[in-house]
């Protein structure tokens, strides 16, 4: 189809027949590309319910696991990692509950394209949305305002695929544990990048304030090799 892209786009092509209103994706046609195709049809429904999946937490946290950490502390998302991403078999799930991840994805969906543009409020109060406490301190920008702000949708999501997978979790805890790997990235990336600098976690040993004393700061090109 005619549309605009540009190099570093990643196409999930599926492996099955997709029909979303008028439109139908054949795979067939990309069978010597992506193998065996499977006899099954996905609808808009259960594609919408495929979505809100990827942009749930649970995936937040296994790319974050998974992906590369580049040296601007962007996760780079590689082919040979996004085809090892887990997704949910939507024709093995209650067709009620892929109904209610559809329409999840729908309000997410429209409440980020009401979103988009955001800039970041930097004077709002404590405790100016329901459910906030404490303003926490932000990194990253309008992105992540927009983010924050998108919680309790994406909490929502995270909820109802717990409940899925049968999976007792603590959905805020699960944000949270994603936002610090997240931090820990972002900031990671803002240290001095130099030859034999100390990682963020390693404590600076005797031995290591000894050997920058003597070499007047700088580290010979054997130690960072």
């Amino acid at each position: 189809m005619p549309l605009v892209t540009y190099d570093a786009i990643i196409t999930f092509i599926p492996r099955a027949r997709v029909r979303v209103g008028g439109w139908v994706f054949d795979p067939s046609e990309y069978e010597d590309i992506i193998g065996e195709v499977k006899d099954v049809e996905l609808d808009e429904v259960e594609v919408k319910a495929l979505l809100a999946y990827l942009n749930s937490t649970f995936n937040w946290l296994w790319l974050e696991q998974n992906g590369r950490r580049t040296g601007g502390g962007i996760l780079a998302l590689e082919t040979n990692i996004a085809e090892r991403m887990p997704i949910l078999n939507v024709k093995a799930i209650d067709m009620g509950k892929v109904e209610e991840l559809a329409r999840l994805f729908d309000e997410l969906e429209a409440e980020a394209r009401r979103l988009m543009g955001l800039k970041p409020v930097a004077d709002d109060p404590p405790g100016d949305e329901e459910g906030e406490g404490e303003e926490e301190e932000e990194v990253g920008g309008p992105k992540l305002e927009m983010f924050r702000r998108l919680r309790p949708i994406f909490e929502k999501i995270d909820s109802k695929i717990a409940e899925v997978l049968g999976i007792d979790v603590d959905v805020g805890a699960l944000w949270g544990q994603a936002r610090e790997m997240m931090e820990r990235r972002v900031k990671g990336a803002e240290r001095e990048a130099r030859p034999g600098a100390q990682p963020v976690d390693e404590e600076k040993s005797g031995e290591g304030r000894n050997r920058r004393k003597k070499g007047g700061g700088s580290v010979p090109l054997t130690s960072f090799f």
